[in-house]
């Protein structure tokens, strides 16, 4: 009996430390509550993938060059310079349109320094210009998107609080509203990405991993994401991070992202 019921016993202790186990993996599987969360969107046969971002918990920046001056252009590069400081990223994507030699081609602010300024012409060709274009403006435990003429009106109060900044355009949402610009018919079916704001004041960045309209997106990002305000940031070149091809395609200007501590093994 005794033998007995030490076997009992040592199954049940087995089963414990199998159950202990198994918690403490599903723990470290499990997200913190209030850490930026990735979510999977099926919208009209389009797949569009978002990172939801509490600036009260969340440490969101920007990136465009290291400190020697050599431009990141990749999620790799970026991963490869975080890591010896002991950070990585939750998600990130491109931030928005550049130029031929991989600069913003609007207003970009890093660390509460502008490395590229307002860009307040409007009569030239390409989506930056289609108006109105805006402002993306990361401030403590806040962020805003402002059209491109209101933060041109009035930059101290507007820019004196930015830490972090990337102009483009069109803005696609504002007050709930979707661009007048965009045709509900059109066939300008492309890749795209945007960042948007809903009412509880989370950051939300979005891409449409499949070909989608501007006046399509804008509406997913209304009425599935209830973002209220929304900045178009680019277009086929667009990727976004972690997904099987955020590493493949050409690199890019400008990234914004969420960084995490490395977790220790």
């Amino acid at each position: 009996m005794l033998l007995f019921l030490r076997k009992i016993n040592n199954v049940a202790g087995s089963l414990i430390l199998a159950m202990t186990a198994g918690f403490a993996l599903y723990s470290n599987l499990t997200p913190a509550a209030h850490a930026a969360e990735l979510r999977q969107y099926r919208y009209n046969q389009i797949s569009i993938t978002t990172c939801q971002i509490d600036l009260q918990q969340d440490n969101l920046r920007m990136y465009w060059k290291d400190p020697a001056g050599t431009i990141f252009g990749t999620f790799a590069n970026l991963r490869a310079w975080l890591r010896p400081q002991g950070k990585d990223l939750t998600c990130a994507t491109n931030a928005g349109i550049y130029d031929k030699e991989h600069k913003p081609l609007g207003l970009y602010i890093e660390n509460g320094v502008t490395l590229r300024k307002l860009n307040t012409r409007q009569n030239a060709y390409g989506n930056f210009y289609l108006q109105p274009n805006g402002v993306l403006i990361v401030e403590e435990k806040q962020a805003r998107i402002v059209d491109t003429a209101s933060v041109d009106s009035d930059r101290p109060r507007w820019l004196s609080q930015a830490l972090y900044a990337t102009q483009s355009g069109p803005i696609m949402l504002r007050n709930g509203e979707i661009n007048t610009a965009f045709d509900p018919g059109s066939i300008n079916l492309f890749v795209r990405n945007a960042v948007c704001i809903d009412p509880s004041k989370k950051v939300v960045l979005a891409m449409a991993r499949n070909p989608i309209t501007f006046h399509d997106f804008a509406q997913f990002l209304r009425d599935k994401l209830q973002c209220v305000d929304a900045l178009y940031l680019d277009g086929n070149i667009s990727r976004i991070y972690p997904s099987l091809e955020a590493d493949i395609g050409p690199s890019f200007g400008a990234i914004i992202g969420v960084e995490k501590p490395v977790t220790q093994k």
